[in-house]
């Protein structure tokens, strides 16, 4: 992830700071992936040559972009993709995207895919279905919830109400046993899984 500062002295150890506000929600925080590390995300463009080819233009689409030291202008979408091309080219050009011959080759096509509808249809689908976007933020609640020293049943009133966690006995119940799995896969996800995300496989 670009934007990570060094920590400073005194600091958690880490490696660095939050390199956004972590109280942001996701869809407003402005962070730009590389485009080897989220083949899913980031797609690379470029303008079209001049050889008649009809394509679309950016002009001035996006809600956060900056530069970096290279020339690149990295753009987020308010869908969430990263565009990444030169900084120089200019705002009403034609673009296309490239996609590089490497091993995330269909993952990179995928991702030119949503973002074609994205921006000619308007009806790309999310990356993530609602469902496994909801599982995603529980289980890193869950991390949260336990490294505050709460307990999985603490956690499971939270998500479930103190009425169900109440209709089972503790020890053998389906919800303490659910709050475990979501615990374990919160903290694959920090640990690596969020990579897989990145490069859009599902787990």
């Amino acid at each position: 992830m670009r934007g990570c500062v060094p920590k400073a002295a005194g600091r958690p150890s880490g490696g660095c700071d939050f390199p956004v506000d972590p109280e942001l929600e996701p869809p407003a925080a402005p962070v730009f992936w590389n485009p080897a590390d989220a083949p899913a995300i980031v797609n690379l463009i470029a303008p079209v040559p001049p050889v008649g080819v009809a394509s679309v233009t950016l002009g001035r689409s996006g809600i956060d972009e900056r530069g970096d030291e290279a020339g690149l202008l990295w753009r987020r979408l308010s869908g969430g993709a990263v565009l990444v091309g030169a900084s120089d080219g200019p705002a009403d050009a034609m673009i296309g995207v490239l996609i590089p011959f490497d091993d995330d080759w269909s993952i990179r096509v995928a991702a030119a895919e949503r973002l074609r509808s994205t921006l000619i249809d308007r009806t790309a689908d999310p990356p993530l279905t609602e469902q496994r976007r909801e599982r995603l933020k529980r289980a890193l609640r869950c991390v949260d919830g336990r490294a505050e020293g709460a307990s999985y049943r603490a956690v499971a009133t939270a998500f479930f109400g103190a009425r169900r966690v109440a209709n089972e006995p503790w020890k053998t119940s389906s919800l303490k046993a659910q709050v475990a799995r979501l615990a374990a896969h919160g903290r694959m996800l920090i640990d690596h899984g969020y990579r897989q995300l990145l490069r859009g496989k599902p787990f």
